[in-house]
């Protein structure tokens, strides 16, 4: 995969119109079930995580540490678009786990789609009294 490849993966599991966080969240039309706060919570802290390890494993720029998850997932789309093709085989370790960079960046996307997955499923399609 190259880093637009790897961009646009993240792109789709952050932004797009049916099945992404994005998507996900605004199908809350209303109180949110309690666990949806902690699961974007926890989403922004280890994409956070996982962009600063990258970073220092690539020289490129941290993601920001006041960024919010909406702020963060644009900023990681276009932080991978800028990624090095050579940086994407730089060992990292994340978790006591070894990944390259291109394998971090995979995890991250299929963590968010894991996530994804869980607020959907918190936020029922029909109002319960």
């Amino acid at each position: 995969m190259t880093p637009n490849d790897l961009a646009t993966l993240l792109d789709e599991v952050d932004h797009d119109a049916w099945e992404s966080v994005q998507a996900a969240l605004a199908r809350i039309e209303w109180q949110p079930h309690p666990r949806v706060g902690w699961l974007t919570t926890h989403l922004r802290a280890t994409k956070h995580e996982y962009w600063t390890v990258i970073a220092a494993a690539t020289a490129t720029p941290a993601p920001p540490d006041d960024a919010g998850l909406t702020r963060l997932m644009v900023w990681e789309v276009e932080a991978s678009r800028a990624l090095p093709l050579a940086s994407l085989d730089a060992p990292v370790e994340h978790a006591g786990r070894s990944f390259t960079v291109a394998g971090l960046l995979r995890l991250n996307a299929r963590h968010t789609a894991w996530h994804a997955g869980q607020i959907a499923a918190l936020a029922p399609s029909e109002r319960r009294a």
